[in-house]
């Protein structure tokens, strides 16, 4: 699979990503292990997790025990050799409080997690750590400059943002610029071929200022699929085994736009998919898409629609949804 320069740093990554946040969850140990193993031998080397996936993403107050970091690392260790060949990327910021709702990017935070995160991943260093999301309760030049300072201490190679506004990424890039700290590498967000205007305003920030863009949710969390299609629920569904962040996506509009999308597959004899990937990796300024895969199938999905080059007829109707 093509490797593609992620923003302004020396990371080369595939433009298909490995997102984990199902590892622990839904998938057990040893099929996350299986799809980890089948990424990898397929050409896909980013790797992406976070200090807040795993079961307790369901629990109320919903928090993070670090189970997809620990089920990757177990993973490393058994496979020596793998490390130096993957990306490895991880998130910060979100609450790992089982008891009370406490997410923070502050400077004592990080450096708390940074540390069990390493130990998780039995690795020396994070290639990319991420603040998860925005956090409004510290000062932005707070979490900037620390984990600036995580990329000196040599704990990190790079560091990104994910779930920023434009408006949160502009302010970030100005204190970045303003006190001449490390660059940021990445932004991650959700995009997908539903995407709304102002998703489109930030990638295009982002591109502007060099930074790489992970698109997370390409499909929509299973929606571009196809797979609830006239109220269809499978058993083994993420809406099935109650995911909350689905549901924004059963709306009539959305309907109306997976429906359409299923005619452009007749059509053209495109897997829904496959369609889905292909239309957000051929936006400017996209650098990979994540996927959250479940099976191995799936993977082998994603890197067949990595190689598609869609007719321009097909991009003009994709666009149009």
């Amino acid at each position: 699979m093509e490797k593609v320069k992620l923003g302004n740093s020396n990371l080369k990554v595939s433009q298909i990503g490995l997102g984990t946040m199902a590892f622990g969850r839904w998938i057990s140990e040893e099929d996350s292990a299986a799809i980890l193993d089948h990424a990898v031998n397929s050409g896909i080397n980013l790797i992406d997790t976070a200090d807040y996936y795993g079961p307790g993403q369901d629990e109320k107050p919903p928090y993070g025990d670090g189970t997809s970091e620990t089920i990757i690392g177990n993973w490393l260790s058994q496979n020596p050799g793998v490390r130096s060949k993957i990306v490895l990327a991880t998130k910060v910021g979100s609450n790992t409080n089982p008891v009370m709702s406490n997410p923070t990017l502050s400077r004592e935070h990080i450096h708390q997690q940074i540390d069990s995160s390493l130990e998780r991943l039995q690795t020396d260093h994070i290639d990319l750590y991420q603040a998860h999301l925005f956090d409004n309760n510290t000062p932005l030049a707070e979490t900037l400059t620390t984990l600036s300072g995580l990329v000196d201490e040599g704990k990190i190679r790079y560091y990104g943002v994910s779930n920023y506004t434009e408006y949160q990424l502009t302010q970030a890039l100005a204190i970045i610029k303003d006190r001449r700290l490390n660059p940021l590498t990445s932004l991650q967000n959700r995009y997908n071929i539903l995407s709304k205007h102002n998703d489109h305003d930030v990638l295009k920030l982002a591109q502007r200022s060099h930074v790489g863009f992970l698109a997370y949710s390409p499909l929509a969390r299973g929606v571009l699929t196809g797979k609830y299609l006239n109220g269809a629920m499978p058993s083994n569904s993420r809406a099935a085994q109650g995911e909350p962040l689905i549901q924004e996506y059963f709306n009539d509009a959305d309907k109306a736009a997976v429906e359409q999308l299923k005619t452009i597959s007749d059509q053209s004899g495109i897997p829904m998919s496959q369609l889905a990937f292909a239309g957000v990796l051929s936006i400017p300024g996209i650098t990979t898409a994540l996927l959250g895969a479940s099976k191995v199938k799936y993977i082998d999905d994603a890197i067949k629609a990595a190689g598609l080059k869609l007719p321009q007829s097909v991009m003009s109707e994709l666009k149009s949804l």
